[in-house]
């Protein structure tokens, strides 16, 4: 030192120098990338994707099965003067037609459902003024039928057992999927066979499938309606006599789309 200036020369080890260019190599790489990809983005504002040729070909399919349930929707309607008149009346013939159902006709606990239970006024002008003259009670049941013989007793059954409406029975497939599952298999065949055809008549070839749709239809099954079965009885002494049953049939319906990409 002495009073002389030294000059102090330091220079950096070569790692880093190395990692500081390694360092603003990728920035400059990272920078590049983005500014192209906004560039990319701005372009597209407002375009619409690439469209593709495509062709359309519908297909249906259709499956007749025989229905395995039968619907039966039993319903009481009392009327009385008290509420309390009302209800033990018909709580004990909607009671009887629940045993019955049960013993008699061995229709499962699961089979058998509440469907409607209500308690309302009626009224009446007296005076110049609307005054309760009563009440009615109505209750009903919904009855899934499996065995199809027992229907046309169980209709006559719950007449006679004070019924007073009666809707059904309807006729329904329990578990459809099986059938739904065939008459796809039908409407995806005729829809892939139509588009082979117009490929050859158009001079084209198809492509992979790009989109696909379905629709399902079931048509009503036709029953069979009386007297009886139109809630006509009423709790009449002797035992009625039981109406012949019709099941027919059910026609489960399924049509498609397909689109095909045009190569």
């Amino acid at each position: 030192m002495n009073g002389e200036d030294k000059n102090l020369n330091i220079k950096p080890p070569k790692w880093g120098l190395a990692l500081m260019t390694i360092v603003v190599v990728l920035l400059g790489v990272y920078l590049v990338a983005l500014t192209r990809n906004s560039l990319k983005n701005y372009n597209y504002i407002g375009k619409s994707p690439e469209f593709k040729n495509i062709i359309s070909v519908e297909g249906s399919g259709k499956v007749t099965a025989k229905p395995d349930v039968s619907v039966i929707n039993a319903g009481v309607l009392t009327e009385k003067n008290t509420v309390t008149q009302a209800q033990k009346e018909n709580t004990e013939k909607m009671n009887a037609i629940i045993k019955t159902l049960k013993n008699d006709f061995k229709i499962e606990d699961k089979d058998i459902k509440t469907s409607q239970y209500s308690i309302y006024p009626r009224y009446a002008w007296s005076d110049g003024s609307l005054r309760i003259i009563g009440y009615s009670i109505s209750q009903a049941v919904e009855i899934k039928v499996r065995d199809f013989d027992k229907i046309g007793n169980i209709l006559a059954k719950a007449a006679e057992l004070g019924t007073n409406s009666l809707n059904g029975p309807t006729f329904v497939i329990d578990d459809p999927e099986v059938y739904k599952a065939e008459a796809r298999e039908k409407a995806i065949a005729q829809a892939k066979d139509k588009a082979k055809v117009l490929a050859d008549q158009v001079g084209i070839k198809l492509g992979p499938i790009v989109n696909f749709s379905e629709n399902f239809g079931g048509y009503p099954t036709p029953f069979y309606s009386s007297d009886l079965a139109l809630g006509l009885g009423g709790g009449t002494e002797k035992a009625l006599p039981a109406p012949d049953i019709q099941v027919g049939s059910e026609e489960i319906s399924v049509s498609v789309s397909i689109s095909y990409e045009i190569r």
